[in-house]
């Protein structure tokens, strides 16, 4: 008696691409967008909109360049970031601290 063969289910692209917004993470580019139109609207002086568009065309630029690298990467540093330095051995999850 041979083993069942296994079946196959096609994994659509769609459902496991990252979500991304002008080639970076849609998060970051939203955020990146609003601190650099919060900047230019409240400061009301030339340079301001010269710096905001700065802020916005470099950091988008930093953003696509990260994507490229990592598409999920804020969300694997948040995850990071969670964890803690160091985590002693027990023997059980109920072991004394």
């Amino acid at each position: 008696m041979s083993a069942p063969a296994l079946r196959a289910l096609p994994l659509h692209r769609a459902l496991l691409r990252p979500i991304l917004l002008l080639g970076a993470e849609r998060e970051l580019v939203l955020s990146t967008a609003l601190l650099a139109a919060g900047l230019v609207f409240t400061v009301h002086h030339g340079w301001s909109v010269v710096l905001g568009g700065g802020l916005w065309l470099g950091g988008l630029a930093a953003l696509q360049r990260m994507a490229k690298h990592d598409p999920l990467l804020s969300q694997v540093l948040a995850r990071q970031l969670r964890y803690q330095r160091w985590y002693p051995a027990r023997a059980t999850p109920f072991g004394r601290r």
